[in-house]
This record gives structure tokens, sequence and C-alpha cells, in this order.
């Protein structure tokens, strides 16, 4: 965790309300996002510092005594100045009030300033609300889940490894199951995207942007091998100019507009500029456009110049479903190589084998069991995700049903639990010799954030429906698959088990954290990628290997 300066802090008084404001109508747009990027570029940058990007920004914007004063203020490593948040706010604010052009002659607008009276202004809410928090996160907890929803780090190459496994191989290897598609055929028959063309325009624009270089010439990105048509497409979907941007922020609904709402510069990460240059704001928001989550939006709402197909509504909730089951397939494979061994005794139980053994009617099962000496650990995997409304902090009711979703997943786990504690043999075949612990885990491949405000409010609320509160049962845990892929990279480097790992989470002071806090600063470890994500991460970015440009050949001597 960090705190953010303010301008109060710099320059010894709290500036003008309107003072953000003022500053970009005398500013350019393209100027305005240009900034933005290299900001949000430099912070995105592979291995990036923040506290390097800082100085560097600090020596090159800022002089004399405000520079030593802001320097001196960032020796505390708890303080932070370039704030993603702040600079996504800039931003927005730029779209609504910044002109085009500015007349000659016209006092130029302070973007350094403007930036630093946006960090003072953001946070100031009502107080009204629970401030101990037990079952309802009140206001401080709705900032603190968007806070960490929209401040959540992942790795790219694991995003890349996932898609190739999610979108590209495991369809294909299940799709004789009933209801599963092929996703990149549904892909382009709803959008005209070839799913291997969004990957390598996408893959290409961000290869670039990580480089430096955010703004890209029309001459750098069009000779890349793929028809001018096709990349076309690709670019009407992933980019919009600088009027459809306009038009996009301004017709957002005012409630639904918090300091965390950004969902126009999410859907297009890409900005078309004048002169058929392209402006990649934020690297981030790029990787999860094209190889996360977001492409199943593409196929449900396909763009208004591509005809839809025939049985479109049905189409599209086939391929979720697909998603959401391949999903489930993935966190299984992930689990079977953290609990992998040489004996020939089974270690996970997928819910195939649950289902098999426990066939009384109406019995709830979960999607896993991993038999541990003395305990089980019981797995519930759940594509669930924050609704917009959650995420972004809209002060309304929408967390707490997400998070009774979730609870509805926890009585799957309690149902297990109950099933295994009366009668483990039905599914191992062996009668235990000594009583079972049980660890329940929800795991939720999409993320989650995990915090002491959200893990008490969902162990209270499943307290008070008396789900797992036997004496037998740790607390929940719940993780993501990135922390389960950490896992991985530490089983491959012969660090502790899963079970290990979370039961001294559940034994220590980050017991209310989440479970990367865990690794991170309980354990102190630093996981190693997974073996197999470097084979999964060239099959993603295979396409864009293929359409980067042909050297020229040498000519004859």
């Amino acid at each position: 965790m960090a705190v953010y300066l303010t301008a109060e802090e710099i320059f010894g008084f709290v500036p003008p309300s309107d003072y953000t404001e003022r500053q970009l109508e005398r500013i350019p747009l393209e100027d305005v996002l240009r900034f933005c990027a290299w900001a949000l570029t430099a912070l995105a940058m592979p291995d990036a510092s923040a506290r390097d990007v800082e100085k560097t920004f600090v020596n090159t914007l800022m002089q004399g005594p405000l520079r030593d004063r802001v320097l001196n203020l960032l020796r505390d490593d708890r303080r932070r100045l370039l704030v993603p948040q702040a600079v996504m706010l800039l931003a927005r604010t730029a779209v609504h009030v910044s002109p085009d052009t500015v007349p000659q002659g016209t006092p130029k607008g302070d973007l350094t300033v403007a930036l630093l009276c946006n960090s003072q202004s953001m946070g100031h809410h009502s107080k009204s609300g629970p401030t101990v928090i037990a079952d309802q996160p009140g206001p401080l907890g709705r900032e603190i889940i968007a806070n960490q929803h929209f401040n959540h780090t992942w790795s790219v190459s694991g995003v890349l490894a996932r898609y190739a496994r999610r979108w590209l191989e495991l369809p294909m290897e299940h799709l004789s199951e009933p209801g599963a598609i092929d996703l990149s055929q549904a892909y382009e028959d709803c959008t005209g995207v070839r799913l291997d063309d969004l990957a390598a325009v996408a893959g290409y624009l961000w290869a670039r942007s990580t480089q430096g270089h955010f703004v890209l010439e029309h001459a750098e990105y069009s000779a890349l091998t793929l028809p001018a048509e096709r990349l076309h497409r690709v670019l009407s979907l992933i980019s919009n100019d600088l009027p459809g941007m306009r038009e996009a922020v301004r017709q957002e609904r005012p409630e639904h507009r918090t300091e965390w709402s950004f969902d126009p510069f999410q859907r297009w990460p890409v900005i078309r500029l004048p002169e058929r240059r392209l402006l990649v704001l934020d690297p981030r928001h790029l990787v999860s456009r094209a190889f996360g989550w977001l492409p199943i939006l593409d196929i449900r709402f396909p763009p208004p110049h591509h005809p839809r197909p025939s049985g479109h509504k049905t189409l599209a909730t086939r391929a979720e479903q697909t998603l959401r089951r391949i999903s489930e397939v993935y966190v299984s494979e992930v689990l079977h190589r953290i609990t992998e061994d040489a004996s020939t005794v089974r270690r996970v139980y997928d819910d195939a084998q649950l289902k098999a053994a426990y066939t009384v009617k109406g019995q709830r099962i979960a999607d896993a069991a991993v038999d541990y000496p003395g305990t089980w650990i019981v797995i519930e995997v759940t594509t669930t995700q924050l609704r917009r409304e959650a995420a972004t902090a809209v002060p309304d009711e929408s967390q707490i049903k997400d998070i009774d979703k979730l609870i509805e997943e926890v009585d799957q786990i309690n149902a297990t639990i109950n099933a295994l504690r009366q009668d483990e043999t039905a599914l191992t075949g062996i009668s235990p010799t000594h009583p079972r612990r049980f660890l329940p885990l929800l795991v939720l491949p999409e993320g989650f954030p995990v915090n002491p405000v959200t893990l008490t409010v969902i162990r209270e609320r499943a307290r008070s429906r008396g789900l797992l509160q036997a004496p037998d049962t740790d607390p929940l845990e719940i993780a993501d698959i990135e922390e389960l892929e950490m896992i991985e990279g530490i089983q491959e480097d012969g660090g502790p088990s899963l079970l290990e790992i979370l039961q001294s989470k559940n034994a220590g002071t980050l017991r209310n954290t989440g479970l990367r806090e865990h690794i991170f600063y309980g354990l102190n470890l630093s996981p190693s990628k997974p073996t197999r994500h470097a084979e999964l991460v060239a099959t993603a970015l295979q396409p864009l290997f293929e359409a980067l440009p042909r050297p020229e050949p040498e000519p004859p001597a």
C-alpha cells in the first residue's frame, strides 16, 4: 500500500477546485493524452520501478525548489506521485474540456500541476455509513474494493498463456462436449475479425508501447503483413477517434460516473489521432482488451457495421458458457500440476469423481477436493466477476449482491465438506484412520479484490447462513488463477505445498489479506513462472510473429 502526494503537501495550500479544468481548457486534447500515455506507459514497462519513473518525471518536468521539495517527499518509500487513477482521471476530464486546438497566443496550461490537483481532489466522499466492517462494506469498503480492483497487477506472460489455453487450445480439445463451441470461429462469425488478427495487432501495439513507442505512425503499423482490410477491422474494434471518445465519455450515465469508471478507455484502449496515427493510452488496458475476458463482449455485442449471424443470441450464450466451462477446466489443470507427485495415490478429485461418489438427490458438489494427509482442501471455481457498478464504487448494493453470489458458491463447498465428513470412503475407497480437517478455497479465475474488508464481509455473511462453522473447518480462503500459478511455480522450485501455504497464511499476520500478499510479504517468496508458460506465450503471439514485416533481403555482393 502507498499514499499519494497531494497538491496541498507540495505547494502548501489547497488549489481551487476548478484549477485542473481551467488548465486543460488551454491545452489541446492530443497533448493531454500524450502526457497521460507517457506516464502510464512508463509505469507499465516490464520490470519498471515506480520510484525510478517518478524521479525521471520530476527531473524532466520540475525545476528549482519545487523539484527539490517533491524529491524530498518521495524519499519516503510509502509515498507516490504518479497515480494511475489520477492520470486516467486527467485523460477523462480532458476529453470533456480540452479543445482540439487553442487560439494562437493563448497561455499554455500547466499539465503537471493539473495532475497534482487531480490527486488533491480524489477520495473526498460522504462520511455517512458504517465505519466498522462486518457484513457490509460501507462507503470506505466500497472505495477499497474499487481501488484494489483498478490497481490489480498481473503478469502479462500469464495473461497470454491463459489466453492460448482458454481461447485457442481447450475449446478444440473439448469440442465434443454438449454445448461447447469453437470460440475462434464464434468470434469471427460475430465480429468479422479473426481472433488471430486481434492477437497480432494488439500484440504489436503492446510490444511497441512497452518499448516507449506509445504513438505509432501509419507507416509503422501498416507494415504488418495483414491485409489492409483485416487490419482496419481489428482497429475498428479496439480503437476510437477523438470525436468518438468525446461522445462516449459524454454518454456515460452521471450516476455511474465515479472516480474509478473509465469504460470508454477500456473498450477502446487505442485512440486514433489525426493523420492516421495511433496512441496507446495504457498498455494494461490493451492486454486486457485483447487477451482477457473482454473479447467475449465482442461476441455478445457485435460491432454495428457487421451483420449478426443467424441465431446470434444462442451463439453468444454458448460462447460464454464455453469460456466459463473452459476456465474451470484450466483451474483443474493447474491444481493437478500443483499436487502431482510420483505416487499412485490420487490427490485431486474433480467434480466428476465427486458426483459419482455422492449421488443423493439434491446433493450439492464443489468442483474439486484435494487430498492431503490430515486435511481436505475443498475447492469451488466460479467465473463470477464484479459487475461494473461494484468495481467502480457506485453507491448502491451492487457489491453486496455480487458477494452474495459468491456465498452461493460457498454453500457448495459446505455441502461437499459435509459429504466428505460423513463418508469420505465413498470417494477414496479407503477408510480414514484419523479425523480430518477441511480447508475451504474459493477460486475466481478472473480475479477478485481480496482484502480485510471483503474477506470479513464474505466470512460474516457465510457465518450468518451457518456455512463453514464446524470446529474442524478452517476459515474460507479466496484465490485467483494467477495466485494458483504462483504456487505452481513455487512447487516446481521445490517450495512449500498448497496446503502449507494456506495454513501458514491462516496462522500469520496477513491472514486477512490476499494470497499473493502472503506469498510475497509473509513468506518472502518470489515465485518463478510455470515452465509451461513459455510454450503457451509463444502460441498466443504466433499470429504476431507471422504478421511482422519481413526483413529486406540483402543485395547480392
